[in-house]
């Protein structure tokens, strides 16, 4: 009984960290970048642009007129940085005044291939479902009413349709 309790606790102990562990795994791809946005390395300032891969540690320096746009790799979450100031990306990730999309993984994974720009990148082409289709409207009747110069209403026959 003792062994099981033992083995017990180091599952309630372990989970956890591996969970952590997976959480700082994770890597975030730029898709979007407006203004001046910089990542800050031990060898200096680089600027970040479309297609670069973050990691939650990284140190992002964004300007009062900037913002990006981050998918995570290995998820459905969409982030749109738009806050300015210096700071390592998870303080940015948790800001409450950033922007966060939860997307379709399948959705996720083919635009962070098509930033990759892998061959294995699907691209589907559906007509938008919101588009109206308009039918020209068709004469009910056979006949057509024509005014007449005494102001009365004559009905003749239509003989443009009835030809065949």
């Amino acid at each position: 009984m003792n062994r099981k309790k033992i083995i017990a606790l180091w599952l309630f102990l372990l989970i956890p960290l591996t969970m952590m562990a997976q959480k700082d795994n994770v890597s975030y791809i730029v898709s979007k970048v407006t203004g001046r946005v910089e990542v800050i390395t031990p060898q200096g300032k680089q600027k970040v642009e479309k297609g670069d891969v973050l990691k939650a540690d990284a140190t992002i320096n964004v300007s009062f007129s900037g913002s990006m746009t981050l998918l995570a790799e290995n998820g459905n979450k969409q982030y749109v940085i738009n806050s300015p100031g210096k700071a390592k990306l998870a303080s940015f990730l948790a800001d409450k005044r950033n922007t966060v999309l939860t997307l379709t993984e399948d959705y996720v994974k083919s635009v962070v291939a098509q930033l990759r720009k892998e061959k294995t990148a699907k691209v589907r082409r559906h007509s938008d479902p919101a588009t109206v289709t308009r039918v020209p409207a068709i004469k009910d009747s056979l006949f057509v009413v024509e005014i007449v110069k005494d102001s009365t209403m004559s009905e003749k026959p239509d003989t443009t349709q009835c030809q065949n």
